[in-house]
């Protein structure tokens, strides 16, 4: 716990410091800086989804948050407070106002542990310069935000993996398998009422088998910055045809 808590410290300065760097800024009245997208990546459990998110990070210069990483800052009130912080005000207000319209009158509970996701997921997406894992972050963000992709294989691959990873046993392995899937799908359906398979929820999803990590990185780098430039574009004829300037959501772009 205590690494993840100083890897939440960590990225919570970087944000902070960006913050104090966009105030003292040259930019011009009513202009932000523009924050880096987020990218999601779901996985099945076995598959190589980790490795590969990890290396994305990497290549993005990103800082890579895990299911535990995001549960924990859901569940301190501290770093929720230093997390809105880190916004402006019209990207609080926006955060405030969108949680509220969502949890009204649907089939979420409101809980607190919804309210913290919800309010967690939409405050990493504006700040930007992260790959988070799981989470239904996909969901949350949405398509017109950020890149969301997701990692597959088969299911005796995937056994397989946890064999040669983990020394368990086949049965063991296929347990384990069959039991992360069922808590993954049942997650998802009852926080968003989604299938965690649904292709409309992702970008792009990319099968394991037969294929290197290194393939499947190359892939989704590609496909992440041609969709990174083309919602830059499309800010910037907003922009252009507006002549004002949208705030800084996932239209970043992200140097290697």
């Amino acid at each position: 716990m205590r690494s993840i808590d100083l890897l939440i410290d960590s990225q919570l300065r970087r944000w902070e410091l960006e913050r104090i760097i966009a105030r003292r800024s040259d930019l011009p009245e009513g202009r932000t800086p523009v924050a880096k997208p987020i990218i999601t990546l779901s996985r099945e459990h076995g598959s190589g989804g980790g490795r590969i998110a990890a290396d994305l990070a990497l290549r993005f210069g990103y800082t890579l948050l895990h299911r535990d990483t995001v549960n924990q800052m859901c569940r301190s009130t501290g770093y929720q407070r230093r997390l809105v912080e880190a916004l402006d005000e019209r990207n609080r207000s926006e955060i405030s106002n969108w949680i509220d319209g969502m949890l009204a009158g649907t089939y979420l509970d409101g809980s607190d542990y919804v309210r913290a996701l919800y309010t967690t997921i939409q405050s990493i997406a504006q700040l930007g310069g992260v790959v988070v894992v799981g989470r239904g972050a996909n969901i949350i963000v949405g398509l017109d935000r950020g890149f969301h992709a997701r990692v597959v294989a088969p299911r005796a691959l995937r056994i397989e993996n946890l064999v040669t990873r983990k020394g368990l046993s086949l049965r063991d392995a296929a347990h384990e398998v069959d039991a992360r899937d069922h808590e993954r799908r049942e997650f998802i359906r009852k926080m968003f009422g989604r299938s965690v398979d649904d292709p409309l929820s992702f970008d792009v999803i990319v099968n394991e088998a037969g294929r290197s990590p290194d393939e499947l990185v190359d892939w989704l780098e590609a496909a992440a910055r041609t969709k990174f430039a083309r919602l830059r574009s499309a800010a910037e004829d907003v922009v252009g045809a507006r002549g004002v300037v949208a705030s800084p959501r996932v239209w970043g772009s992200a140097a290697r």
